[in-house]
């Protein structure tokens, strides 16, 4: 998975604008343009983020991501998104916590609308 959100000024709160005049000058146009350059996608405006790969775990027998315990069944539909210049930060999670049960984390810089 490819993603990218509109940047969030960490100081001011104050979000990217797209305005495009065209359809070459979106939000998505910018993105396929640039995909696979992080830096500039934030010169663009533009906060870039890949779903985390997964480590093989020996003992399970298949590939895991760590959900430090906010994600507790087993399930294709969890996922976690980073920064590709940061594979430690974990921007966004997603996960199965029951049969019909899901939780997502977030954390800058998302913001509670572009979290859902």
């Amino acid at each position: 998975m490819r993603a990218a959100i509109p940047l969030v000024d960490y100081d001011t709160g104050d979000t990217a604008v797209f305005q495009p005049i065209n359809d070459e000058d979106d939000m998505i146009s910018k993105f396929k343009d640039i995909l696979g350059e992080p830096r500039k996608l934030k010169v663009a405006g533009l906060f870039p983020m890949i779903n985390k790969p997964p480590r093989w775990n020996d003992q399970v027998g298949a590939y895991v991501l760590n959900f430090n315990g906010r994600v507790t069944m087993a399930s294709v539909k969890n996922f976690q998104l980073i920064h590709p210049e940061e594979p430690e930060r974990v921007v966004l999670q997603f996960g199965r916590v029951g049969k019909d049960k899901f939780t997502m984390d977030f954390m800058w810089p998302m913001t509670p609308a572009q979290g859902k």
